[in-house]
C-alpha cells in the first residue's frame, strides 16, 4: 500500500471517521475470508497464503476492536430475523490447506471464534501436493536465469529468460497448459517433479513439509470435532469442464466425502476461485444448498443476494490500518459511492 494511502487511513481513523462509518454501516455482515498458512521458506501469496503470525495478529486485532464473532450460519439466520448484532463478523477460510490445520484451527480455538472451514476434497483424498499451485511457486521462485522447454519434458526448443517478468509469467502459462493437458493426476504429479527437479528444488522438502497440501480426510474430522464449520467447495475446485457446468457433480462428490466426516448436513457452498454464474443458482437450490459466498469485496447488505455473498478478502500484504478501514465499513461507503457515480 502507497505511503499516501497509508496516511489517508491514518487519518480517517484518528479523526474518527471510522467510527463514524462503522456506526453507518452497523447492520452489515462483515464476512472475512482467508486461505492458507504459508509452511514454506520465506513467504509465498498475498491471498492465498498467509503467514501463521499475521493471522495470529489479526484475530487479536477483531477481539481488541470488540467485533461479534459468530457461526456463519448463526450469523444469516440472525440476519434474515433482524436480530443480527451490530459489526457482526463471519471468519470463513477456503480450501481446507494443512496449514489451516496446524496454525489456523489452535488460533481460533484460543479466541474461540467460530469460523466456517470450505474443503475442496480431491486433493484432500489423494494426499497429493496441489499440482497447479506448486507449480506457479516453482516458476515464480526458481534462481535459474534461462529455462529450456525441453529441459522440463516438452518437445520444444523455446527458451525463456527469467531475468523479464513477461517471460517468466509465459512460461508459467505454458507450463500450466501443458499440466492441463496431460491425461490424469499420476502424470501430473510426475511432471510436477520433474520440472521441480530442473528448476533447482528440494522435491522431498517440498513434499514432507506439505507446503502443498491439504489436510487429510482424518484431519477434516478432527477439525470438524474440533468446532470449526466444514462446508462444501466442490470435488476437483471447479464448476465447469470442457465448457460445461458442472456444479452438480462436483457438490454432489463433495458432500460424498465430507458429511461422513462432520457427521451432519452440509449446505453452505464457496465457489472456487470465487467464480460463479446466475444460471446455475437453480442448481444451487435444487442441491439445498442455504448460501453461497463469493471473492468480490464487499459487506453483505440487506439486499446481497443468498448465493453471491461478497466477502473482504484478507492478505498477507494488507495492512493493520486497510483492514481496519474494510472493517469499519470506510471502504465498502467509498465503493458504494463510485458505482452511484458510474451508474449515475
Amino acid at each position: 500500500m502507497s505511503e499516501m494511502k497509508q496516511w489517508i487511513f491514518h487519518l480517517a481513523k484518528y479523526t474518527g471517521l471510522f467510527a463514524l462509518c462503522r456506526r453507518i454501516t452497523a447492520g452489515d455482515l462483515r464476512i472475512l475470508a482467508y486461505h492458507g498458512i504459508w509452511l514454506g521458506e520465506g513467504h509465498y501469496g498475498n491471498y492465498l497464503f498467509m503467514s501463521a503470525g499475521k493471522f495470529a495478529a489479526r484475530m487479536q486485532r477483531i477481539r481488541a476492536l470488540g467485533y461479534p464473532v459468530l457461526s456463519l450460519s448463526e450469523a444469516l439466520t440472525r440476519r434474515k430475523n433482524n436480530t443480527l448484532p451490530a459489526n457482526t463478523v463471519v471468519l470463513t477460510i477456503d480450501d481446507g490447506w494443512y496449514g489451516s490445520y496446524l496454525h489456523m484451527l489452535p488460533e481460533l480455538e484460543k479466541h474461540q471464534f467460530s469460523a466456517t472451514l470450505y474443503v475442496t476434497t480431491y486433493y484432500s483424498e489423494k494426499q497429493w501436493p496441489v499440482a497447479n499451485v506448486a507449480l506457479h511457486y516453482l516458476v515464480s521462485r526458481t534462481d535459474l536465469a534461462r529455462v529450456r522447454l525441453a529441459d522440463l519434458g516438452i518437445p520444444s526448443d523455446q527458451v525463456y529468460d527469467l531475468a523479464e517478468s513477461d517471460q517468466r509469467s509465459g512460461l508459467a502459462t505454458t507450463l500450466q497448459c501443458h499440466l492441463e493437458q496431460l491425461p490424469g493426476e499420476y502424470e501430473r504429479q510426475v511432471f510436477l517433479w520433474q520440472v521441480a527437479g530442473q528448476l533447482g528444488f528440494d522435491r522431498e522438502l517440498i513434499c514432507s513439509e506439505k507446503w502443498f497440501h491439504l489436510a487429510s480426510p482424518p484431519q477434516v474430522q478432527e477439525m470438524s470435532r474440533r468446532g470449526l464449520d466444514i462446508q462444501l467447495h466442490t470435488h476437483r475446485h471447479r464448476i465447469s469442464k470442457a465448457g460445461h457446468f458442472c456444479v452438480e457433480e462436483e457438490i454432489e462428490n463433495n458432500r460424498a466425502q465430507l458429511e461422513p466426516l462432520t457427521e451432519q448436513p452440509l449446505q453452505h457452498f464457496c465457489y472456487p476461485s470465487g467464480v460463479y454464474d446466475r444460471t446455475i443458482w437453480p442448481d444451487l437450490k435444487k442441491l439445498g444448498i442455504a448460501s453461497a459466498t463469493t471473492t468480490a469485496s464487499g459487506l453483505v447488505g440487506r439486499g446481497a443476494e443468498i448465493y453471491a455473498l461478497p466477502r473482504i478478502l484478507d492478505g498477507e500484504h494488507v495492512s493493520d490500518l486497510e483492514f481496519e478501514a474494510e472493517l469499519s465499513g470506510l471502504l465498502e461507503l467509498k465503493r458504494s459511492f463510485f458505482k452511484w457515480l458510474k451508474t449515475g
